[in-house]
């Protein structure tokens, strides 16, 4: 599955811990490679969030975002492939095509959507005419 990795606030970025969202980037990259998943019989699926650990909100904040909205909302969060009996009996060049039309399918809508920007819950300081954050009066 993908996922739209937008680009962070800035004032995000210099708020966070570091370990929090290593990978909370102030320029938009895209359609990214978010993880796997497998559908199993009686309902069970099992997925996995690429680049993290137990810790997917920590560290991949907006795969974890996109995976939450998509469970929320009962999408799918990719393109179903085709079933194993159909690939094994796949050529390499027609097994490649397959993969290459899936990718591209997975990356578009609605799989992938706009997405949404990390923001800073911080507000802002009021700056003084030189751009110099004025003192906080109480």
């Amino acid at each position: 599955w993908f996922y739209n990795h937008t680009a962070a606030d800035m004032e995000l970025i210099a708020e966070k811990s570091v370990m929090f969202g290593p990978d909370l980037l102030t320029v938009p990259t895209g359609a990214q490679f978010g993880g796997e998943y497998v559908n199993y019989e009686h309902g069970l699926s099992f997925m996995t969030v690429h680049g993290s650990g137990h810790m997917v909100p920590q560290f991949r904040p907006q795969a974890a975002l996109s995976f939450i909205e998509k469970v929320l909302t009962r999408e799918l969060l990719s393109p179903l492939m085709p079933s194993n009996h159909t690939l094994v009996e796949m050529t390499e060049d027609e097994f490649e095509d397959a993969i290459d039309k899936w990718t591209k399918e997975a990356m578009g809508p609605p799989y992938v959507g706009a997405g949404v920007a990390p923001k800073s819950t911080e507000k802002k300081p009021e700056l003084d005419s030189n751009g110099v954050a004025k003192a906080k009066t109480e």
